[in-house]
């Protein structure tokens, strides 16, 4: 099995902290990812002696751990166990913005800066975590995201806020835990299972609006708070899963494009692409059923990005 231990790195994507850097006791790595086009798919791997949080600011994600898959998507977060196999399921790394965190939950002296009992107390806590995937809060999310940018200051007096912070957000996650929280409103539900129902019409914002009973502006500011992506976004999304269904069992492209409602095949290539590394093609060929004597037809091929 693969053993993943993650590298300095700043780039304007990706920024990689390890312990040289960030100078926490007890932390292996501290990252930050944002990501405009789909990424290819997480290998299988463990972080040796490490439990690691990805904690989603928006966007989706798929990891699998345990045998199980767990879909995340703004506002979640994924705990996989010490030394615990954990990948995207062979699923590319999607459009998003997250953070991640890899800790060692055994104690050792100095555990986040703490003084002993309290160290030791967190440790436990930590290693006593059954969930893996949480429904995160606004407060979750601001204590992450502070708390990665003060601890790579260049200010020893920020560094040292951003610790203070870590140690407040692994509380706050750790009360998290015991809350039973669903994942999105009866509202925004509603809005949810329409475009779930209809996902072969055009569907617009106007009328996810009225389904959810709310006004156009409020609709989107709680359809991002409570889904992490904006409504426009989730509704390409689920419709590029359905059309990964259907490619799977060999429809045509074209016709899939005409049947979910995509203005054009071009606007649907150039967006499947995007989304899932492959054109709807070239996505077909490699996960469609397969047919004896089935090549694909010259009327399928469609100008793709």
């Amino acid at each position: 099995m693969k053993k993943m231990v993650d590298s300095y790195c700043w780039q304007e994507s990706r920024q990689v902290m390890t312990i040289k850097e960030h100078g926490i006791p007890g932390v292996e790595t501290f990252g930050h990812s944002l990501s405009h086009r789909a990424g290819f798919p997480l290998e299988t791997h463990i972080h040796p002696g490490c439990m690691e949080l990805v904690v989603m600011k928006k966007g989706k994600q798929v990891y699998t751990a345990g045998g199980e898959r767990y879909p995340l998507s703004g506002g979640n977060i994924f705990i996989s166990f010490s030394g615990e196999e954990h990948s995207s399921g062979g699923e590319p790394q999607n459009i998003s913005e997250f953070y991640w965190i890899q800790i060692h939950p055994e104690y050792q002296k100095g555990f986040l800066g703490l003084e002993e009992n309290a160290g030791k107390a967190l440790c436990q806590r930590l290693s006593a975590i059954k969930k893996r995937l949480l429904h995160g809060s606004d407060t979750l999310m601001e204590l992450m995201e502070n708390c990665f940018w003060n601890t790579a200051s260049d200010s020893s007096c920020r560094r040292e806020y951003g610790r203070s912070l870590l140690v407040t957000f692994l509380y706050e996650m750790l009360l998290q835990e015991k809350a039973e929280r669903s994942g999105v409103s009866e509202e925004i539900g509603r809005s949810v299972s329409y475009i779930r129902e209809n996902i072969g019409e055009e569907i617009p914002l106007e009328t996810l609006a009225d389904c959810a009973g709310l006004s156009l502006s409020r609709f989107k500011v709680r359809f991002k708070n409570e889904t992490g992506i904006t409504p426009r976004e989730y509704v390409n999304l689920a419709k590029i899963d359905e059309a990964k269904k259907r490619l799977q069992q060999n429809q045509p492209v074209t016709q899939v494009a005409l049947d979910l409602g995509f203005g054009s095949s071009n606007y649907f290539a150039v967006l499947f692409k995007k989304v899932t590394l492959y054109t709807p093609t070239e996505y077909r060929e490699k996960y469609g059923q397969e047919k004896e004597g089935a090549k694909t037809k010259k009327s399928d091929k469609v100008t793709e990005g």
